[in-house]
């Protein structure tokens, strides 16, 4: 009987991480989706909108910028992260920011 995952198992590295990216990408589809359903911008993650609506001042923004980096507990400032990344580009394709 085989594992459940056999094919997984006989994949290379490389292979590995193409799906890691594919499934990483599909989950920030659905990130900038949200935010652009709830009016946010559409190159934008929710996380990055929370930041840069909180540093504003925005109280609203404040209590869910705490909300979000309390699930994200793994991370410190998950919010301001995703905002930094946002700034510099940091998910977009290479040919999109020169290979930096």
């Amino acid at each position: 009987m085989r594992p459940a995952f056999w094919p997984v198992s006989f994949m290379g590295v490389k292979m590995k991480k193409r799906l890691s990216k594919y499934f990483w990408n599909i989950l920030l589809g659905f990130d900038r989706l949200f935010n652009t359903i709830v009016g946010g911008y559409p190159d934008e993650t929710f996380s990055a909108r929370t930041h840069r609506k909180a540093v504003a001042g925005q109280p609203f923004w404040l209590a869910v910028r705490l909300l979000i980096d309390k699930a994200f507990f793994w991370q410190t400032n998950h919010c301001r992260m995703a905002y930094e990344t946002e700034a510099r580009r940091g998910h977009s394709p290479n040919e999109f920011t020169n290979g930096q």
